[in-house]
């Protein structure tokens, strides 16, 4: 079972430069019918996953994944029923609403259950087993976030989560390191192999970060909820600010010492740095691909 926390950016319009002059919404967000996971995914998660899907053995190795993952799927599903709160139509229905929205614009075919958990701290998981019973995909909020958080926000967050949805990472990201296994016993490539699993792991969030930016369409948003999130305070925050410290840390981190970069590096098992997530989302916004995409041109 992968669990995938969401720490997210957002977008305002397609510009020039970033820009952050207010959190307001737009008042039309584009819907993105008929995207596809690949037209948004970092590059790396798109090269090896095309890779794994088209290994030797890797449809086997699929289908083992699917038949554990059912089983996992029961067990989760009937944890979260009887101890979080399922969110419908009549239970609150303004976050039910969120996630239609939120999977409508960025075309996700099986709207995702929702769940709220209590938790003093903010986070939010996937749980998107896909396996043989066909259920649809899991996506948890805790109670901390939702304080926390304005619904704009909170929509951009699910966003993220619907990006692994997308993605179909949880699957993928287990056959590729079932694939892989073999190879992680040898002496020197083994290592090497793990860093790249490594290295996946993290691209998949900047592929999500960029699903929360194509759900918002406003920067001000996806920045905002990754604030109060990293910061843990749902104080008033200035989004350029934090902007400007990230390209600090770029700066500073190429000139270091390669001992201190190694140890950076150490700190990204999992999920990437809040600075290094601010700074790849900004060359994204920037760039010609999320233009094209925004003006629906995939």
């Amino acid at each position: 079972m992968i669990l995938y926390t969401s720490i997210v950016f957002s977008v305002h319009a397609v510009g020039t430069a970033l820009a952050f002059p207010s959190n307001s919404v737009p008042v039309s967000r584009i819907p993105l019918k008929g995207i596809d996971a690949s037209q948004f995914r970092h590059p790396l998660d798109r090269d090896l996953t095309s890779f794994v899907r088209g290994a030797p053995l890797s449809n086997l190795a699929e289908n083992a994944v699917r038949a554990s993952l059912s089983i996992m799927e029961q067990a989760a599903r009937l944890d979260l029923l009887s101890s979080s709160v399922k969110v419908s139509p009549q239970q609150m229905p303004e976050l039910y609403k969120a996630m239609e929205d939120a999977s409508r614009l960025l075309d996700v075919e099986v709207v995702p259950e929702l769940y709220v958990q209590s938790s003093s701290q903010a986070n939010a998981f996937t749980l998107a087993f896909q396996g043989r019973n066909n259920e649809p995909p899991i996506v948890v909020v805790t109670s901390a976030l939702l304080d926390r958080c304005t619904n704009d926000e909170i929509e951009a967050i699910i966003g993220h989560e619907l990006g692994h949805v997308k993605c179909s990472h949880s699957l993928y990201l287990t056959v590729g390191g079932l694939v892989s296994a073999p190879l992680r016993g040898l002496p020197v490539m083994g290592s090497q192999v793990e860093q790249l699993l490594q290295q996946w792991r993290l691209a998949a969030e900047y592929s999500c970060d960029r699903a929360a930016l194509l759900v918002a369409q406003d920067v001000n948003i996806v920045a905002g909820a990754m604030l109060k999130l990293f910061a843990g305070t749902s104080r008033a925050t200035n989004t350029q600010a934090f902007i400007d410290q990230s390209k600090e840390y770029e700066k500073l981190l190429k000139d270091a010492n390669p001992m201190v970069r190694a140890s950076i590096r150490m700190q990204q098992r999992t999920h990437p740095l809040p600075v290094k997530r601010v700074a790849e989302l900004e060359k994204w916004f920037n760039s010609d691909e999320y233009r094209r995409i925004i003006h629906s041109k995939f």
